[in-house]
């Protein structure tokens, strides 16, 4: 099927108060008269209008039209934009016909190399891009910002409640990694997270982010996949949301974690979820939903090639771990982003070894004799 005919085109109002050249309204081809050619973009804005996943939060299939009108409000930055809206993905039937449009969108998206932008919907139709990623036969790690687990085994709570689960079980063999971020202690099961520690994934509390932002980075940096619901931003910066809680990141936070991930030459999708217009005050929810696309935007234009490794690009340090083994750790930095690398083992159709994003934490680390933390998760990984 043609994807021109999965979408309903962008309604002409959300467009006319922002003419000027300045406004990134006027830099995006979008779905108006005409279905935007997908050859050469850079990325790909989907709106998804599917609520039925989360019975709590009916409403939430018009987010994607609220979250584009605060976005088209922004400036342009100073960047080549080459990015098109192609308005909102036609619901299903039932919603299992919906998760199937939006997989076949970004499957394709990605065939094309296309990084698909999605706004709107519920969290579980995350389940959509694993199951794109699974026909591509793509392995991918998988970031998921959350301050709750959507782990609950009562089924009909709807599937946003238990999407994770079903990820982590019915999808593992493609699944390379997960990590999770920003999970509130007091909302979480703790046997979820002693699940999360026994499997080797990556997860880091709300209060350990805020503690050292700067660990994120690596993280976001290792991810193919990220999913934000938006109740991991706190009440008074994101109301529009059934389970908004006072605690959570601030509206900066999400978004210098928008830009981490737009930095990113491996990030390939980013959706924002949850977002529900009848919960929202004075569109609060909506300008910072749409600033963190525009900080993903941003980011993407801002991305450096250094996944050559190439001596033109990185600089690579050489650490003897006496514990580990007797060859020498390597570790890369770039030159331009000072962002750092370490070589490691790995079971990968690549070869023996995987580049893992990492601080320059984790080099100080090693330099100093231990082993950081980073590379035994690996190990175990591979035991």
């Amino acid at each position: 099927m043609s994807l021109q005919l999965m979408f309903d085109p962008v309604q002409v109002e959300d467009t006319l108060d922002f003419e000027h050249y300045s406004f990134i309204n006027q830099r995006f081809r979008k779905n108006l008269d005409t279905f935007p050619q997908l050859d050469g973009l850079d990325m790909a804005i989907v709106g998804v209008t599917e609520d039925r996943g989360n019975p709590e939060n009916e409403g939430a299939h018009s987010g994607a039209d609220a979250i584009r009108r605060a976005l088209y409000g922004l400036r342009a930055s100073h960047v080549r934009y080459n990015v098109a809206d192609l308005g909102n993905l036609r619901s299903g039937e039932t919603l299992e016909d919906s998760s199937l449009r939006l997989k076949e969108v970004v499957r394709t998206l990605l065939e094309k190399g296309i990084v698909p932008i999605i706004i709107g919907g519920t969290h579980d139709m995350s389940l959509s891009v694993v199951r794109a990623f699974e026909e591509l036969e793509r392995k991918f790690v998988f970031l998921n910002v959350d301050s709750r687990s959507d782990t609950e085994p009562n089924a009909s709570q709807g599937m946003a409640q238990h999407h994770i689960s079903r990820m982590l079980t019915r999808h593992k063999e493609i699944l390379n990694k997960y990590i999770h971020l920003g999970y509130q202690t007091y909302l979480v099961d703790e046997n979820i997270l002693a699940a999360i520690d026994q499997h080797h994934y990556y997860k880091v509390r709300l209060g350990e982010l805020r503690e050292n932002f700067r660990t994120v980075e690596p993280m976001v940096r290792y991810a193919d996949f990220l999913s934000f619901d938006i109740s991991a931003i706190r009440m008074s910066e994101a109301p529009a949301n059934p389970k908004a809680y006072p605690y959570g990141l601030s509206g900066e936070e999400a978004c210098q974690i928008a830009w981490y991930a737009g930095c990113s030459e491996k990030m390939s999708v980013f959706f924002l979820s949850e977002m529900n217009p009848g919960l929202d005050y004075r569109d609060i929810t909506a300008s910072t939903l749409a600033t963190m696309v525009w900080y993903f935007i941003d980011g993407f234009y801002n991305r450096n090639d250094e996944l050559s490794f190439s001596p033109a690009e990185t600089t690579r340090f050489s650490v003897l771990l006496p514990k580990l083994s007797d060859n020498p750790v390597e570790f890369y930095q770039g030159i331009v982003s000072g962002k750092w690398w370490m070589k490691i083992p790995a079971k990968t159709e690549e070869g023996l070894f995987e580049m893992l994003p990492c601080s320059e934490e984790d080099y100080k680390m090693a330099a100093a004799g231990e082993i950081p933390g980073r590379w035994i998760n690996q190990l175990f990984n591979l035991s």
